[in-house]
């Protein structure tokens, strides 16, 4: 079982972190595509197993190469409920469009398709922010939560409905002390939209890859710890057969 206070379970970060956050706190991860920012999101999903609920909701991957990640590195993924919004947005909105449309060009009214569906087939508007937030609000006590990642959601909906939902999940947080990790992969967002959510964020983490010769070196950094700037630092990270770990770069300020 998982302790309790662990962001990552990488000991360099928990400690000295852990102590200078809030009971429930808001986190964000940027990476592009690359850096091996969705398996930290998963570490941070696995570091907080065992003690409270862990809620993964994945956009862009399969359900089965999410638990084969987990599995990968010795994280059991039956301790994570794993949610696939993408798939959902598909089959709830996307299959509708493309039926009706063909449905259209095949000369049928949109009344006509609506009188000819099935009656056991309820159609309700589907909102990927009420789905989780429905989610949360079921919970009462501290949980974990993983979003991975918010590029989806930028696509399909108002950049201002991502920030009003990011202030939900952490007033949530911080109504009954949840720990929720939101990630971001691409560069091309709206600068000013993801400058909102590390200002609404309690702690605001970095992974980066650099050619260096024929390799990457991945970068984890520290970017922002709620009043506290003398906490954040750059690290070398490395991939091992039980996830992310880190030293500290050498010359690396303090």
């Amino acid at each position: 079982m998982a302790d309790p206070d662990r962001i990552f379970g990488i000991p360099e970060i928990d400690q000295p972190v852990w102590t200078a956050l809030p009971p429930g706190w808001l986190s964000v991860l940027s990476g592009t595509s690359g850096s091996g920012a969705p398996l930290l999101a998963k570490q941070f999903a696995h570091a907080g197993a065992g003690p409270v609920p862990v809620l993964f909701y994945t956009t862009y991957e399969r359900t089965e190469d999410v638990k084969k990640a987990f599995d990968d590195f010795g994280w059991d993924p039956d301790e994570i409920r794993i949610v696939n919004l993408a798939d959902e947005y598909f089959e709830r909105v996307l299959v509708r469009g493309l039926e009706i449309a063909k449905a259209r060009e095949g000369g049928i009214s949109l009344d006509e398709l609506v009188d000819s569906r099935p009656h056991d087939r309820v159609l309700t508007p589907f909102s990927l922010t009420n789905r989780m937030l429905s989610d949360l609000a079921k919970i009462d006590s501290p949980f974990r939560m993983v979003v991975d990642s918010v590029d989806f959601f930028l696509e399909v909906m108002e950049p201002h409905e991502l920030t009003t939902v990011a202030r939900q999940i952490r007033h949530r947080c911080q109504t009954i002390g949840g720990h929720a990790l939101i990630t971001a992969h691409s560069v091309a967002h709206d600068r000013a939209v993801f400058g909102l959510l590390q200002d609404l964020a309690d702690i605001v983490f970095d992974l980066s890859a650099e050619p260096r010769g024929d390799h990457y070196e991945h970068t984890l950094s520290i970017q922002k710890v709620a009043n506290r700037p003398d906490l954040t630092r750059l690290w070398k990270a490395e991939l091992g057969e039980t996830g992310w770990n880190v030293e500290e770069r050498t010359g690396a300020p303090r």
